[in-house]
């Protein structure tokens, strides 16, 4: 298969603008579009405070950002970021409806080499979409933020080739990713299922008062969060010992909470307008800063921890 050089990614919000940015760090040549103006300005925008950020820490050099930004052409019109595109990404709303007519779109679109891939966290896509290349279709589930997270969960629908995903899986290594490749659907992949289970047990000492946000966010930093990026999770069952493990599973003291589909706490939170950094506020008041503030402080943080572990071999 043809060495990937031309990327297009639709949706420029929260994953969008950071997959162009990786993309384009990588030497591609990209196409970002989203249906506003002002959505791709604000996304030029936080891809320029990004890579000064990455100046800053000397991950870059000072005259490589003005490069990589050359790379990156943004447009509302679909089909012209679509025309050339070797590997598209969409990262619009997780909703059905929506992925299925823009597939559909991208089909027509795209040169019938192209590969089409989806951002999805848990939508069965192959179940739905609809095109003319199923062989070309797969998901690609990043984390936020793409361009500083290695792990790319690479999905493999039933008429996906082993070519394609070969090819992604190659291309991706190429990024200074860590592709994960998993052979059949599964909601939430492997890593999103693990955090739904904490994030299920977290809304449950919220909602019923045994513990603050704060408390939260104290004792998995503090614990547990500390021995991941070392051990994993099965791993660190090692070291516990796998006959203490199972006494543990045995005791069935604890009780997983019913999946409820709901939290109070985020139901009031949302109820009045506090939806997290892009608004300023969530779980916590962040006093005013912007978001790009906020996302500039969590990004140097993250990019200390990543080198610190890959000088430890934790991480590529």
């Amino acid at each position: 298969m043809t060495k990937i050089q031309n990327v297009a990614v639709i949706g420029a919000g929260t994953m969008g603008h950071s997959l162009a940015q990786a993309f384009a760090q990588g030497g591609c040549n990209v196409w970002l579009n989203d249906v506003e103006e002002e959505i791709l300005n604000k996304a030029k925008k936080l891809i320029s405070s990004n890579l000064n950020t990455l100046v800053e820490l000397r991950m870059l050099d000072a005259n490589q950002p003005a490069a990589i930004l050359d790379r990156i052409q943004t447009t509302t019109k679909i089909e012209m970021a679509a025309e050339n595109a070797q590997f598209v990404i969409e990262a619009i709303i997780e909703d059905a409806a929506a992925k299925k007519k823009m597939f559909a779109a991208l089909d027509r679109f795209c040169p019938p080499q192209a590969i089409l891939a989806s951002n999805t966290s848990y939508l069965d896509i192959f179940k739905f979409v609809e095109t003319g290349r199923p062989e070309k279709v797969l998901i690609t589930h990043w984390f936020a933020p793409p361009h500083l997270v290695p792990l790319v969960e690479v999905v493999r629908g039933p008429q996906t080739s082993a070519e394609t995903a070969s090819a992604v899986k190659d291309f991706l290594i190429q990024m200074g990713k860590k592709p994960i490749l998993i052979t059949k659907f599964l909601p939430g992949f492997i890593s999103n299922r693990l955090q739904a289970a904490l994030r299920i047990e977290a809304h449950f000492l919220l909602d019923n008062g045994y513990a603050t946000p704060e408390d939260i966010d104290e004792a998995s930093k503090a614990s547990f969060g500390l021995r991941i990026p070392i051990l994993g999770l099965m791993k660190r069952e090692d070291f516990a010992g796998l006959d203490t493990v199972q006494r543990n599973m045995n005791n069935r003291l604890y009780q997983p909470p019913e999946v409820r589909g709901s939290s109070k706490t985020l139901d009031r939170l949302i109820e009045r307008g506090r939806l997290g950094v892009k608004t300023g506020s969530g779980f916590y008041d962040y006093h005013g800063r912007t978001a790009e503030e906020l996302m500039r402080e969590r990004d140097i943080k993250l990019i200390k921890l990543r080198e610190f572990l890959r000088e430890l071999g934790e991480l590529p």
